[in-house]
């Protein structure tokens, strides 16, 4: 149902009446320019890797970096990763798709304008709605907040990319580790070799222990080939990672146990990843949102009167001025269901924010207790097994220069070394991942701007 008030206007001179639906439209544009100047929303805030991302790449044009010649340490590795994602860029485009929005929720409703002609009778105007009840503004609110969120969801993609590629890191930095021991013991067994020759040549050993030596020899050459190989795959992950495909990657870091004494504890990280975790801060953004849209429903369920001004010429009562309001009755709908609908969407989003804020904790939990575990397995066997190898080493060539070890003996003795080695790199791998879970669950995460 609607209801208008019209007004005629017969004691304006012909000259003001004819100009006088102009002027009211002036006056609307005006009175527009100036609501538009004082509501116009600041620009939303951004934080994270994703507010210096956002200037170089606002127009959705990835800027490649080029891959590295030498080798890089992680946070290098994590910010080539960032720049040079596709994913990522796609993702960061929902900023741009929430400023879109923001324009369109501060857009002042368009006038209509009409022309009526009937017999001995001619009629203009144009027809202004004016949301004076402030339901532009609170588009224009939620739009904002809609921007954040958007903001905090592409820090969450940037955070799940980030810790994919720093695991595809580990693995290549421990590769090259592997792939160095392997060749280390190679070295060792052709060190041993010259030995078997020299015992061969003097008389005091068989050629069977120089045939059983040279069929070990292969054997270590396929393993080397093997690490090899495995090496050149842990490269290719980190370069497809990286959008580099054709980068022959190369990792730089330590295989050291860190110091724990220094690290912060349980509640020190976790006041600190309320604050920083992108998951966290991604259910806060839209749970405001959601109660912002609450009051934008109902602030839409106002009713938006709209003004008109028309000027009509008869044939026998001259030319005239009209003005109008017309404005809908919320008689039947007013608004129910949408506001209904957002209260629920808002219990959603909160029960979604109390969810992560609980996952965060026990991931932060395990993350702390498993970091621990492995320090110490590698602290421990480098004690207890590393330091073993090199008397144990001097024993078994010692022993076989003697006479009172056998090829075997000494064959033995050096896969043994060798396979201590390779089962510390697994407690250092497992250590590596075990530390960036800790920044990762605690937020903790490098910078990566360009």
């Amino acid at each position: 149902m609607k209801v208008a008030k019209m007004t005629n206007v017969h004691s304006t001179p012909l000259h003001l009446r004819a100009l006088a639906p102009y002027v009211v439209a002036t006056a609307l544009a005006c009175m527009w320019a100036s609501s538009h100047a004082q509501t116009q929303p600041q620009a939303a805030p951004l934080n994270g890797n994703a507010e210096r991302m956002n200037t170089a790449q606002s127009s959705g044009l990835m800027v490649m970096q080029s891959a590295p010649q030498q080798p890089v340490s992680l946070e290098e590795y994590l910010r080539l990763v960032v720049r040079n994602q596709p994913g990522l860029a796609a993702d960061r485009l929902q900023l741009n798709l929430a400023k879109a929005d923001s324009k369109t929720a501060a857009a002042f409703p368009n006038p209509s304008a009409h022309y009526v002609q009937k017999r001995g009778e001619k009629e203009w105007g144009i027809e202004q709605p004016l949301p004076i009840f402030g339901q532009r503004g609170m588009r224009m609110e939620n739009a904002r907040k809609g921007e954040v969120s958007a903001v905090e969801n592409v820090n969450v993609a940037v955070a799940s990319t980030l810790s994919d590629a720093a695991h595809a890191f580990n693995g290549l930095l421990v590769a090259q580790q592997r792939l160095a021991v392997w060749q280390g013991a190679q070295d060792e067994l052709g060190k041993a070799g010259r030995i078997v020759k020299g015992q061969i040549d003097a008389g005091t050993r068989s050629r069977y222990d120089g045939a059983r030596l040279n069929l070990q020899q292969a054997q270590m050459s396929m393993q080397v080939s093997k690490a090899q190989a495995e090496l050149k795959d842990a490269a290719s992950r980190v370069a497809a990672t990286a959008a580099l495909p054709q980068w022959s990657a190369r990792a730089a870091g330590s295989l050291q146990a860190d110091s724990s004494s220094m690290r912060p504890g349980y509640q020190t990280l976790w006041d600190q990843a309320q604050m920083r975790l992108p998951t966290l801060r991604a259910a806060q953004a839209e749970l405001d949102q959601a109660q912002q849209k609450i009051k934008l429903e109902e602030r839409e369920a106002l009713p938006t009167p709209t003004i008109g001004v028309a000027r009509i010429r008869d044939r026998y009562d001259g030319s005239y001025n009209q003005i109008g309001v017309n404005i809908e009755v919320p008689l039947f709908d007013r608004h129910q269901g949408a506001i209904e609908r957002a209260k629920v969407e808002a219990e959603q989003a909160e029960l979604r924010r109390d969810a992560a804020l609980l996952a965060a904790q026990s991931e932060l939990q395990r993350a702390l207790e498993q970091l621990q575990i492995r320090r110490s397995a590698v602290i421990d066997y480098e004690k207890q097994g590393l330091a073993q190898i090199a008397p144990l080493h001097q024993m078994a060539q010692d022993a076989y220069k003697l006479g009172q070890g056998t090829i075997l003996e000494l064959i033995d003795a050096l896969g043994s070394i060798n396979e201590h080695r390779l089962e510390h790199l697994e407690l250092v791998k497992e250590m590596l991942d075990a530390e960036w879970e800790v920044r990762l669950s605690s937020g903790n995460l490098p910078d990566t701007a360009p």
